[in-house]
């Protein structure tokens, strides 16, 4: 594994991390300044988490639509390039907040960077990873209902479409089709047999992927039900 996470540093992913960076400065600029720093910090690293979220799970799905296949390298190693940077934000933002470190977000991201050393240098692994990165479709509503909390707007019809509109596509893309994929794919035989390994073990990373996003999925609607009971 931690041969895989190596393989996924390169130039192209630095710099897209310390882009990611840059990135996160500017929006904790344009913040409003009333915000604390605490607030003000952990809302510019949202921006860019939509931001990016948006941008992968865009590409993966025009990719897909316009020609399929393996996805391109760059969009791979742009990936890795933002994980790192997340990463790095997760073991910050505790001592920020004053929290205790996200086990679950830490090792959904090592095992991310790992499956991406792998998909790097295996071209058709990088053709299941555009049906991975839908996923990321439903990363700007999370941060959105974010936002709207923090303005106080968490009573709007808008919190409650956005709120909607995520819980469809986290419910479509993250728990319901990885599954679906494997069962309409199940009699495929794409990779060689030398490579078997590899393929074995970015499975694995796959299937931590969908178990962490079920977990997760199950916090989420706990969450809700106690905001409806809250409610009424």
């Amino acid at each position: 594994m931690l041969q895989a996470i190596a393989q996924s540093v390169d130039g192209t992913a630095l710099r897209w991390a310390a882009g990611c960076g840059l990135a996160a400065g500017a929006a904790y600029a344009m913040l409003r300044k009333k915000w604390d720093f605490k607030t003000r910090f952990e809302a510019s690293v949202r921006v860019v988490e939509a931001a990016q979220g948006a941008y992968v799970g865009l590409s993966a799905a025009r990719h897909l639509l316009m020609r399929g296949g393996p996805l391109p390298v760059v969009l791979v190693q742009r990936m890795a390039g933002y994980l790192w940077f997340d990463t790095l934000y997760e073991c910050v933002l505790p001592l920020v907040k004053g929290t205790k470190l996200s086990i679950p977000f830490l090792a959904h991201h090592l095992v991310g960077l790992a499956a991406h050393g792998l998909a790097k240098t295996h071209i058709p692994l990088r053709a299941v990873t555009a049906h991975v990165y839908l996923a990321e479709l439903s990363t700007p509503s999370l941060h959105i209902s974010w936002f709207l909390k923090q303005l106080g707007r968490s009573r709007t019809t808008l919190y409650f479409v956005n709120g909607l509109v995520g819980a469809v596509a986290y419910l479509m893309f993250r728990v319901a089709w990885p599954p679906l994929f494997v069962y309409w794919n199940r009699d495929a035989k794409p990779w060689d047999a030398e490579r078997a390994g590899v393929h074995a073990a970015f499975l694995m990373c796959s299937a931590v992927f969908w178990a962490l996003n079920l977990f997760w999925f199950r916090k989420l609607v706990a969450m809700a039900r106690g905001a409806r009971r809250k409610a009424t």
